[in-house]
C-alpha cells in the first residue's frame, strides 16, 4: 500500500473467507438474476484494511448515511452525496491484501465461472510483488479482466511502465485520493466494457463454429460452398453496415447539439451586428458578415454530412410502391447528363418494362449516384474511349437487374471489398464524403433488393441493382402522399407569450434563449424542472429535448398528461437524432410536431407559426 505496510489476514485465511463467499453468494446471484438484476464481480487488492473499507462503502448501496460521510471525507465539506442510480445493477466485491493472494482468486473465480469483470490494485504492497507484476500475472491469466491502479505517488515513467503490461488497453490509472464518483464511474464503465467485450468474443465463437460445421457439412458440394461464402460475406458486410448503421445514429446526434448551438448562435450574432451597423464601421462590417458567412457556411456542410449519415443510419420505413424501371432510369439519365463530360459518352438500354416493388424516389437517387460515379470514372479519358452504359433485364429468379457499366480503369479487389464502407472513398479531400455508395447500398436493402459490384483493374466497373418484380396483375396498394402542413401565416412577435424550453446541453438552451429573447422565455435544464415549472405557471409552449437524463422527452410528455391534461399538447420536440429507433415509433404515435435539430427553418418563425397555430384552435373551439 502506498501509505506504508500494514498487516492482515494471512493468503490461506482470506482465500479459506472467500472461498465459502464464493457458496454463499452463488444463492444470492440465482436470486437476482431471477429479478433482473446484474452482478458485476469486482476484486479490490491492498494490503491497508482501511481501504477495504472505503470501498466497502463506496459499493454500498445500503448505508446511505456511511456514503455520506465518506463522500464528505473524500470530497471535502458541504458536497452532495450523488443521486442513487436507478439501473438494475449490483456489484459484488471481493478484496486481497497482496497480488499473490489476489492472482489465486482470479484463478479460482474464473474455474467457478464467475470471473471478476474489474480489479483495483495498488500499486505499492510490500513484501510482495508490486502493482505492475500483480496486475501483468492477473492479465496474462483473465482475458477479459480490467485493472484500475492506484497509487498516491506522481511517480515519474508511468507511461512506460503501463505499455510493458501484456493487454495495456485493459489497464487505467487512477490517483489517490479517489473521488468517489470516479470510483462508482469506473466501475460501472469498466464493467459494461468487460461484458461486452465477452458477449462479443462468444458471439464471434459461436459464428465461427457455424460457419466451420456448414463448411464440413457441405464439403462434397464444391459449387454450393462457393455460393454459401459469397452469401455469409454478403451478410458480414450487411451486419457490419448495421452496426455503424447503429453507431451512426449515436454520432448524429452528438453531432446536432453542438451544431444547434453554433447555427443558432451565428443567427443570433448576425442579428446583433445588424442591429449594430450604425455603429460600427462599414468595412468592420463586412469582414464580421463575412466571418459570420463562413460559419453558417461550414455549418449546413456538416449538416449536410449528417443528413447523409441519416439516409445510411436508417432505411426508409415508407410503403412499397409500383416502380416503372424504364421512367426511373429516363429521369436519373436527364439528370446525371447535366454533369457529363463532354468526351464521355452515355448509352441507354435495352430497358425491361417490368414493374419492380420499391419506392421510385429512392431508386433513382441510387441511379443518379452510380451514373455520377461512373462519370468521375471515365472523366479523364480520351475523347471516344468514355462509354457508360445503363440498361436492365429480367431475371429467372423474380428480380429485375438494372445495371450501369463504365469502361474506365476499374477498381482494384483491395478497393472492392470496401467499396460499400461508409466514409471510404478514394476521391480527393472535399471531393466527397464516401457515403454515397453505403446511402445506396442501404437503399437498396431496404427495398427488400441487392447491389453488386464487379470489376477488375483496366476493364472497367459494372454495378447490378436487384429488385424484386411484380406481376401485371397485382397492382400493391400504393399510400397516397402525407398532407403537407397547411401555411400558417406568421403573426407579430407576441411579446406576452410564455415559452418554456428544456435542454439539458447548456449551450443549445442559452442559444434559443437568445433567439427568442422577444418572448417570456423559461428555462430549465431537466425535465423534472419542466414538471415543476408547469405546475406553477401556465405556458403557451413547450419546447422539449428528445433525449435527456434520468427523464426525457416521451417520459415528460406523459408525465405532463397526466398531471395536466391537454398540456401535452402545447409541446414542441425538439431533437437530433429522431431517427433512433425508440425516439422515432414514440414522435410517430403523437401529432405533436418535431424540430430537428440545427433548426434549418429559423426557430423563430417555428415559434410564431406554431403560437398561431395555437391561436387559431383556441379561435375554433370557441
Amino acid at each position: 500500500m502506498d501509505q506504508g505496510p500494514v498487516s492482515g489476514l494471512s493468503c490461506s485465511s482470506s482465500s479459506r473467507i472467500v472461498n465459502e463467499a464464493f457458496h454463499n453468494e452463488a444463492f444470492r446471484e440465482v436470486e437476482r438474476a431471477a429479478v433482473g438484476l446484474t452482478v458485476n464481480h469486482i476484486l479490490v487488492v491492498d494490503d491497508n484494511p482501511s481501504i477495504h473499507d472505503d470501498f466497502r462503502r463506496i459499493f454500498s448501496s445500503s448505508d446511505a448515511g456511511a456514503s455520506d460521510a465518506l463522500a464528505a471525507a473524500l470530497l471535502g465539506p458541504g458536497r452532495e452525496r450523488p443521486e442513487e442510480s436507478t439501473a438494475s445493477v449490483e456489484f459484488h466485491v471481493d478484496y486481497a491484501f497482496q497480488g499473490k493472494q489476489a492472482l489465486e482468486l482470479v484463478v479460482e473465480a474464473r474455474a467457478r465461472s464467475r470471473p471478476y469483470a474489474l480489479v483495483y490494485m495498488d500499486v505499492r504492497m510490500p513484501p510482495g510483488w508490486n502493482g505492475f507484476e500483480s496486475a501483468s500475472r492477473v492479465l496474462e491469466e483473465d482475458p477479459d479482466v480490467q485493472i484500475v491502479l492506484c497509487t498516491a505517488y506522481n511517480d515519474y515513467g508511468w507511461e512506460q511502465r503501463v505499455e510493458q503490461l501484456p493487454a495495456r488497453d485493459r489497464v487505467l490509472i487512477l490517483k489517490k485520493p479517489f473521488d468517489v464518483i470516479e470510483v462508482q464511474q469506473l466501475a460501472n464503465a469498466l464493467c459494461e466494457k468487460w461484458r461486452f467485450a465477452r458477449r462479443d468474443r462468444e458471439r464471434m465463437l459461436a459464428l465461427e463454429r457455424t460457419v466451420q460445421e456448414l463448411a464440413v457439412a457441405n464439403a462434397h458440394l464444391r459449387q454450393e460452398i462457393a455460393e454459401r461464402a459469397r452469401t455469409q460475406d454478403a451478410l458480414r458486410k450487411a451486419q457490419r453496415l448495421e452496426g455503424l448503421g447503429r453507431l451512426a445514429a449515436g454520432v448524429c446526434h452528438e453531432i446536432n447539439n453542438p451544431l444547434c448551438f453554433i447555427v443558432t448562435s451565428a443567427e443570433a450574432m448576425q442579428d446583433e451586428f445588424e442591429d449594430l451597423s450604425d455603429v460600427i464601421p462599414p468595412a468592420t462590417l463586412d469582414d464580421i458578415n463575412e466571418l459570420n458567412s463562413a460559419i453558417t457556411a461550414g455549418a449546413e456542410r456538416i449538416a449536410q454530412i449528417v443528413r447523409n449519415i441519416r439516409i445510411f443510419a436508417r432505411q426508409s420505413e415508407a410503403p412499397a410502391e409500383l416502380v416503372d424501371v424504364g421512367e426511373a432510369v429516363a429521369s436519373a439519365v436527364a439528370m446525371a447528363k447535366q454533369h457529363l463530360a463532354p468526351s464521355v459518352e452515355l448509352l441507354v438500354g435495352p430497358i425491361d418494362d417490368a414493374p419492380v416493388a420499391g419506392r421510385r424516389i429512392e431508386l433513382e437517387q441510387v441511379l443518379i449516384n452510380l451514373l455520377e460515379n461512373a462519370s468521375h470514372a471515365t472523366a479523364g479519358l480520351d475523347a471516344g474511349s468514355g462509354r457508360i452504359a445503363i440498361s436492365s433485364r429480367r431475371e429467372a429468379d423474380g428480380f429485375v437487374s438494372i445495371d450501369v457499366n463504365d469502361t474506365g480503369s476499374g477498381i482494384d479487389p483491395d478497393t472492392l471489398e470496401k467499396i460499400f464502407d461508409p466514409f471510404f472513398t478514394t476521391k480527393p479531400v472535399n471531393k466527397g464524403t464516401g457515403l454515397g455508395l453505403s446511402i445506396c447500398h442501404s437503399l437498396v436493402q431496404g427495398m427488400s433488393g441487392t447491389i453488386e459490384v464487379r470489376s477488375r483493374p483496366g476493364s472497367g466497373t459494372t454495378f447490378s441493382v436487384r429488385l424484386p418484380t411484380v406481376p401485371a396483375a397485382v397492382s400493391p396498394g400504393i399510400e397516397p402522399p402525407p398532407r403537407a402542413r397547411e401555411p400558417v401565416p406568421v403573426p407579430q412577435v407576441r411579446a406576452r407569450a410564455r415559452i418554456l424550453v428544456i435542454d439539458d446541453e447548456p449551450f443549445v438552451l442559452a442559444a434559443i434563449q437568445r433567439i427568442l429573447r422577444d418572448y417570456t422565455v423559461t428555462a430549465v435544464s431537466t425535465a423534472r424542472d419542466g414538471l415543476t415549472a408547469c405546475a406553477r405557471d401556465s405556458f403557451d409552449l413547450i419546447l422539449c429535448d428528445m433525449m435527456m437524463p434520468s427523464i426525457n422527452g416521451s417520459d415528460f410528455y406523459r408525465m405532463l398528461q397526466q398531471m395536466s391534461p391537454g398540456a401535452e399538447e402545447r409541446i414542441v420536440f425538439i431533437t437530433g437524432g429522431s431517427f433512433i429507433d425508440g425516439i422515432r415509433e414514440f414522435l410517430e404515435a403523437v401529432p405533436n410536431r418535431c424540430v430537428e435539430k440545427p433548426f434549418e427553418s429559423g426557430l423563430r418563425n417555428i415559434v410564431a407559426e406554431e403560437l398561431a397555430r395555437r391561436t387559431t384552435t383556441l379561435a375554433e373551439a370557441r
